[in-house]
């Protein structure tokens, strides 16, 4: 019965169809694989003048970013400078005598008077003071004498204290802290 069901006449094949389309495949998968190489090897390589315009702008970004950097600590320090100082502003006195800053820390003492810039400085503790040469070019009648303290030097204010007072001078005093730089200034009239 199953002889019956065959059918006796030619049959067609299709198998060197199937070859055919199988040998193309493979050649289309070789030269996809061969341009995917090519292409993979001309990005890795950058030719000799791109390595060198690369490598001169790296350099020049370097000498930008040194720079910013050199100018940014600049501007920190003076930032610094600007935050640890203190503008001290003398009261008016009905005496119209002009003050005189001087700052005192246990080893040594600075002074200032309106409109000038250096601080003249003088060396100092509790048993011994150069204070007594500066006040021998004040004024008694025109000069008043504001100190200010810092912990580290209230036995050198002792000294220079009873030093001015023997002296003549107005004295007057107030505490200060030790990494604090002060300024004497006029205040703005309005």
């Amino acid at each position: 019965m199953a002889s019956r069901l065959r059918n006796k006449t030619a049959r067609v094949s299709f198998f060197a169809f199937q070859d055919m389309i199988t040998t193309v495949t493979g050649v289309l998968m070789i030269v996809m694989l061969l341009l995917t190489l090519d292409l993979g090897q001309r990005t890795s390589r950058p030719s000799e003048a791109s390595r060198d315009t690369a490598r001169d702008q790296v350099r020049d970004a370097r000498k930008k970013l040194d720079a910013s950097a050199e100018a940014l600590r600049q501007r920190q320090a003076e930032l610094k400078l600007l935050t640890n100082r203190i503008f001290v502003l003398a009261e008016a006195d009905r005496s119209g005598k002009q003050p005189v800053l001087i700052v005192l820390s246990g080893t040594n003492g600075a002074c200032s008077r309106f409109g000038q810039t250096n601080l003249v400085e003088f060396a100092g503790s509790a048993q011994r003071t150069d204070f007594g040469r500066l006040l021998a070019g004040w004024n008694v009648r025109q000069d008043r004498l504001v100190f200010y303290v810092r912990p580290s030097g209230i036995g050198h204010f002792e000294a220079c204290r009873r030093l001015a007072q023997q002296r003549g001078f107005s004295v007057g005093s107030d505490a200060a802290e030790e990494d604090k730089q002060y300024v004497l200034t006029k205040p703005r009239t309005l």
